[in-house]
């Protein structure tokens, strides 16, 4: 794609997002778009992050060695307050005087479309990250049945008013016609990628113990199994906790927890001791330890949120060479692993497979697969196609 040079100092991209906090996901799935988005040789792409007021400076730091050319602004305080933060864009966009506004989520889309209201922007993408209402009603991220209320709407009109969409799954997509009547084909589809960490070649054996943490290589013939993520509602951990019962009834198969503290973990550590471990790891760290691995674990249980959902763990496992044990219906994934031979599809009734250590052509065939279709270069046409919408 070429563009004029003249042309393009007078355009800029905003990519907004609204109360997101610093974390492995946001490096992957914000700063190292963002800074893959300003290699297509395309406008500018400027990173405007509203974040909370508490620990300010802390964010801001950490925004900022990511993402260097960042705005991290303090958003107006509480989530119901949150329409207020239009004033602050408003701001932004008569400084910048962007084309264009990619927006992560409904409320930054909201946002981004007042802009374009007053004639501060010409062009808006919403970029949907999930089933937001759904998330909202099915799992209560906050308890507040006002602002919950608020989801569908704001939904609505981010999925039907946008000039253009990044949905992370087809399912989403079909979601967005089944629940708001969407009938446009001005969309993409870009499940979560793969962020830097995750994509560097596999690591030598000799070499890779050196750089793991904690966990020791299982003796040889045993598979090691992991589970990478937290227990949060949506990760489904009571449906995790019968598989991995149903899993260590395998004399051969252990398992490691890379998560935080949690009473369901201890508690299976208790019930299977010195064959369940946990770490909680740094985001930069936790590639080495999935290469030590034999499979990864993805479970959801069957909810609108997950039957749309694009787990970043899924590719990350995959990029260290592990097959997934994927449970039915999590967005698209089920039918690709089922389709490419990439793990496991548990289904209610079927015997669970019995695991072993994974082979290292079979660990190069899988991480092939995720270097394929999982980096953010695999996503170039798409990626432009969305810039010469917005600019």
């Amino acid at each position: 794609m070429i563009y004029r040079t003249d042309f393009l100092c007078a355009i800029v991209l905003l990519y907004l997002t609204y109360n997101d906090q610093p974390s492995g996901v946001y490096w992957s799935q914000v700063t190292d778009v963002v800074e893959h988005l300003n290699t297509l040789g395309g406008p500018k792409v400027k990173l405007v992050a509203l974040v909370s007021g508490r620990d300010f400076l802390s964010t801001r730091k950490k925004i900022k060695a990511h993402s260097p050319s960042a705005w991290v602004l303090p958003m107006v305080p509480t989530m119901k307050r949150w329409k207020r933060n239009t004033a602050i864009l408003g701001w932004v966009c008569r400084l910048l005087k962007p084309s264009g506004i990619i927006c992560r989520g409904p409320f930054a889309t909201w946002m981004a479309l007042r802009m374009r209201e007053r004639g501060l922007t010409r062009k808006v993408c919403f970029d949907g990250r999930g089933a937001y209402a759904a998330e909202w009603e099915e799992y209560r991220i906050i308890d507040d049945d006002a602002l919950i209320a608020q989801f569908r709407p704001l939904e609505n009109e981010a999925v039907n008013r946008s000039d253009f969409r990044i949905a992370v799954s087809q399912a989403l997509v079909e979601h967005w016609r089944e629940r708001y009547g969407y009938t446009d084909n001005a969309h993409v589809v870009i499940p979560c990628t793969l962020g830097k960490d995750h994509v560097a070649p596999l690591v030598p054996e000799g070499v890779l113990q050196e750089l793991a943490t904690g966990i020791e290589p299982n003796e040889r013939g045993n598979a090691q199994v992991v589970y990478s993520g937290s227990a949060a509602g949506w990760q489904s951990f009571d449906l995790l906790s019968v598989v991995a019962n149903e899993l260590l009834r395998q004399p051969k198969v252990n398992l490691l927890f890379l998560s935080p503290d949690d009473a369901n973990i201890r508690s299976l550590i208790d019930r299977h001791p010195g064959r369940v471990q946990r770490l909680w790891l740094k985001p930069d760290e936790v590639r080495y330890q999935l290469d030590l691995c034999d499979a990864g674990i993805l479970l959801r249980e069957d909810t609108i949120t997950n039957r749309v959902a694009s787990p970043t763990k899924f590719a990350e496992y995959l990029s260290a060479g592990l097959p997934v044990l994927i449970s039915e219906h999590l967005g698209d994934f089920s039918a690709l692993v089922q389709a490419n031979g990439l793990g496991h599809v548990l289904r209610d009734g079927s015997p669970m497979p019995e695991l072993k250590q994974v082979q290292r052509d079979e660990r190069e065939r899988l991480r092939s697969f995720a270097l394929q279709h999982f980096t953010k270069q695999a996503y170039d046409t798409v990626y432009n196609k969305v810039i010469r919408t917005l600019s």
